[in-house]
């Protein structure tokens, strides 16, 4: 029988909350943002890399502040932090790396999400993923204060893997300077079945990056863990083929 795959999602504001905990918090460090000589565009994206640490960059300090730049200036300090990034990964406007810095209050759940791209989870939930041979966890301890005595906060480092299906996404002309394009994606989007990841059991779509995906493998091992604040939305998985078109 497939795989089945999920869309992690936070619930709708109107739906009622299991949990009270609430972060204010940022990464470590950050590129600027870019405004483009090119296509006039002013723009960041929301990439993360939690893992990335940026401490021994001579240039840190260019990072500690989110902002925009010039896209010659941006350029100048994207080309230092390229180096510490994954083998095969470019930098990005606005991408951001280090751990969570800053706040917490309220009580948490085993399993949280601040936005689409930003899972938590508590220790014990990530000892028990890791217990039952969740593959593709890269934890990274969030660094916040006013934490319940005894809790501690993990953000999980979600892996690039697999596309969403082309059809669910419309890609404008790229900028040739920058890289911008306009994207739109479908509110429920289908994955491409002809690039699922089969190495890992939580991903990031290369190119639906603020979207988290995870399989039935992932879904069974945190349930009894619950409950949380979190929804997993069954994915429709379609074989490119079906289109006419190969990646």
């Amino acid at each position: 029988m497939p795989m089945r795959f999920y869309q992690l999602q936070r619930p709708a504001p109107s739906t009622p909350r299991h949990w009270s905990g609430n972060i204010s918090a940022e990464h470590s460090w950050s590129l600027p943002g870019v405004e483009c000589p090119t296509c006039h565009e002013t723009w960041s994206g929301e990439f993360t890399l939690p893992s990335v640490d940026l401490s021994s960059l001579p240039e840190r300090d260019l990072l500690a502040e989110p902002r925009v730049e010039p896209y010659s200036e941006y350029a100048r300090i994207a080309a230092h932090v390229q180096p510490f990034l994954p083998s095969g990964l470019a930098p990005e406007p606005g991408m951001q790396f280090g751990p969570l810095r800053g706040t917490a209050r309220e009580s948490f759940g085993p399993l949280s999400a601040r936005y689409g791209w930003e899972v938590l989870v508590t220790q014990d939930a990530l000892r028990h993923l890791q217990a039952v041979g969740i593959r593709g966890l890269v934890p990274v301890r969030a660094e916040l204060q006013g934490l319940e005595a005894g809790v501690v906060l993990y953000e999980l480092e979600v892996p690039l893997r697999g596309l969403l299906h082309r059809e669910a996404v419309l890609t404008g002309p790229q900028c040739p300077t920058c890289g911008w394009c306009e994207v739109r994606i479908s509110p429920e989007p289908s994955l491409d079945g002809d690039a699922l990841p089969h190495d890992v059991d939580l991903f990031r779509p290369t190119n639906g990056t603020t979207y988290t995906f995870v399989n039935e493998r992932f879904v069974e091992a945190i349930e009894p863990l619950g409950p949380f604040d979190v929804t997993f939305r069954e994915a429709d998985v379609r074989p490119e083929s079906r289109s006419g078109s190969v990646h």
